[in-house]
This record gives structure tokens, sequence and C-alpha cells, in this order.
């Protein structure tokens, strides 16, 4: 079989051109950066502690499940906060839900409750719930909390005994029917005493 003369040419010159791709060429200079401005001198008290443990200094613990399988010992994220659990929930229209009923419904199993109703977010839980919400996700438990309150109110969550709560955004008012009586304080007669009585 002969070459044709191309093909040797391409032969010789396809070596020649990788060897030059290979040939380095001379390190770039790092960036330079300007002169740090020194920060003034900070205290370290004794309440200074270093993180235990530290995430990142740690490897992560597996077990082995099957021949092949090494399973991770940590906790997912929904088991570490449960609200960030990615629910898909379909409320059921016979009931005619209430904001504060959608918001219990959509609270079952999670461990969190819904909080009291008060006279500020009770403006809020007795509105029923819009027919476009009957139906949410997939979307986080914290997420769907929120757009079923809407953009006038705040979710607010207390960890410690596990209540949701909303209330109202700064830049927001209630109506004037829905807010509470003001009080005027009384002023009491304060008694007097020491003086002289004329009869």
């Amino acid at each position: 079989m002969k070459f044709q003369p191309r093909y040797k040419t391409l032969s010789v010159v396809l070596p020649l051109l990788l060897l030059a791709g290979c040939c380095s060429s001379p390190p770039q200079k790092l960036q330079q950066r300007e002169a740090a401005v020194p920060t003034p001198s900070v205290a370290v008290t004794r309440n200074v502690q270093t993180v235990a443990p530290d995430e990142y200094a740690r490897t992560p613990e597996v077990v082995r499940y099957d021949r092949y399988l090494l399973v991770s010992t940590d906790p997912m994220a929904a088991q570490r906060d449960p609200l960030s659990q990615i629910i898909d929930i379909r409320i059921p229209s016979s009931l005619h839900p209430t904001v504060a009923d959608a918001l219990r419904y959509t609270l079952k199993q999670s461990g969190y409750s819904l909080c009291a109703t008060g006279p500020a977010n009770g403006v809020l839980y007795r509105q029923p719930l819009p027919a476009v919400q009957y139906q949410l996700g997939p979307m986080r438990l914290r997420t769907a909390l929120q757009v079923m309150a809407g953009p006038a109110w705040q979710l607010e969550v207390d960890d410690v005994q596990r209540v949701v709560c909303h209330s109202l955004r700064d830049g927001y008012q209630l109506p004037a029917s829905q807010l509470p009586p003001v009080q005027v304080p009384r002023k009491v007669p304060t008694p007097v005493t020491g003086g002289f009585l004329k009869k």
C-alpha cells in the first residue's frame, strides 16, 4: 500500500504540532494585591471558642449497607429543619377552607402547629383560601406557609415551641374595623393630705 503525498505530510506534521502544543509558555505572574490596610487590634476573650464538631474537618461517616453500597449516617436537611422539607399538597375543596384551616392541614405531621388567632393575624386566618392555592408544590414547607399568607404577612417561627405564626409586615396596616379599641388611661384622683380645714 502506497501513501499518497498528502497523507505523508500529514503523518509528519501532526506529531510535530502535538509536540509544539505540549511546550509550555513561560509562567505568568500572579496578580499583585494592593497593600492591606492594617486592621485595628481586636481583644480576644475567653468566650470565643472553636465550633465543635467542625463540619469541614471531618469526613462524612458512612455505613456499608450492602456489598457495594455505602450510606451516609448524617441526617437529611429536612430532618434537621422540618420546615425545609419538600411538600406537594392538595387541600380538599370540599372543606371550603379558610387560610387557617389550610395552614393547619399543611402543618400536619410536620411537628409544627399554628399559633392562636389574635386580633391582628385573625384578619388573615379568617379569610377564605384562594382556589388557586388548593394545590401547592412541589415546594418547601416554609415557602408554602408564606405563599398561603401572601405578601403582606411575615412568617414567624418559634423553634422552641414549634409554632408558626404570621404578623403584618412593615408598610401594611390593618383595616380600621379590625384594630383593637384604643383605651384611654383614666386619671385616678389622688387624695390630698395635710391641708388646713377651715371652719
